[in-house]
């Protein structure tokens, strides 16, 4: 298989014209970046049939076998493409393929006669000539293939809470108020809320005036009610922009497009910015190995 020179991409975010290489980001994709990747794939995916599987047997966070891709996947037609969380899930006629990006992997869509990126591991080629890429330099994604009656079982898919969007955030986080962790803490587990991550995390605490230190426990129920309102107005915002593209590039969808949300937000990455609210110096501290983002006077 031809491993060989960058995938060219329409990244309005890179600022290098209409066809540009891409450049990594350390954010992870989240609940809206997952969302704006299925939109971006289901049109070109769903019903189409898998003509070849090309795959490198890769130590992922969930490994590729190539035998069981090949197997169960080619020849295959899909016939949905669902979101769980930051998880993607499509549907064939015999089997399911199921994704996670990780830090830092992608699902791009590309013509076959197009080169391959660096770190492209996985190649589906669907009938009519568009190839789906799975690629992840840091390897920290998932690409499995399972049999449709696997995917309620899997480990990851069964530990996941309620959709922060779709589902009942509010009960959720009201379960979750007898963890004395952090606030910010709780947000991230992905059995209290599946597909929330650090940027929106810190977005939503911002809204909500709630400081990302304090602890679950403490916190009011009127004041869960409204972070679970703040989670879900911050992820609808971040749907709307197509996701966050950060300056360092990083995040784009299947057809290499990036997101617009970074121009909103209020904390995040904005460490010693004014704060839009009172003026003062937004702060970082760091919580379990990851940054939180906030400002001391206006969230407590």
């Amino acid at each position: 298989m031809p491993w060989g020179a960058p995938l060219r991409s329409r990244s309005r975010a890179s600022g290098r014209g209409p066809w540009a290489c891409m450049v990594w980001s350390t954010a992870m994709p989240e609940l809206p970046e997952v969302e704006t990747v299925r939109r971006s794939l289901e049109p070109h995916l769903v019903g189409r049939r898998v003509v070849a599987v090309e795959a490198r047997p890769v130590r992922l966070r969930e490994g590729i076998e190539p035998a069981d891709w090949r197997a169960r996947i080619e020849g295959t037609r899909f016939t949905a493409l669902e979101r769980r969380g930051k998880y993607l899930i499509a549907h064939g006629e015999r089997a399911a393929a199921l994704f996670h990006l990780g830090m830092s992997g992608r699902l791009v869509l590309a013509r076959s006669q197009e080169p391959f990126a660096p770190h492209t591991h996985l190649v589906l080629r669907l009938e009519g000539g568009l190839e789906v890429r799975f690629i992840d330099p840091r390897r920290f994604g998932v690409a499995v293939v399972l049999e449709p009656g696997a995917l309620a079982a899997h480990p990851s898919l069964a530990r996941l809470g309620p959709d922060p969007v779709r589902g009942d955030a509010e009960g959720a986080l009201t379960a979750a108020a007898r963890s004395r962790s952090p606030i910010r803490s709780v947000l991230l587990d992905q059995r209290v809320l599946a597909g929330l991550g650090n940027i929106y995390a810190n977005e939503a605490l911002a809204l909500a005036g709630i400081s990302p230190l304090r602890r679950a426990d403490a916190i009011a129920p009127r004041r869960l009610a409204a972070l679970a309102a703040a989670v879900r107005q911050v992820l609808t915002a971040a749907l709307d922009a197509g996701g966050t593209t950060l300056r360092d590039g990083g995040f784009v969808n299947a057809a290499g497009d990036g997101g617009y949300f970074a121009v909103k937000l209020a904390v995040y990455g904005r460490e010693g910015q004014p704060c839009a609210g009172c003026g003062g110096a937004i702060v970082r501290r760091v919580l379990a190995g990851r940054s939180a983002f906030y400002c001391p006077r206006c969230q407590r």
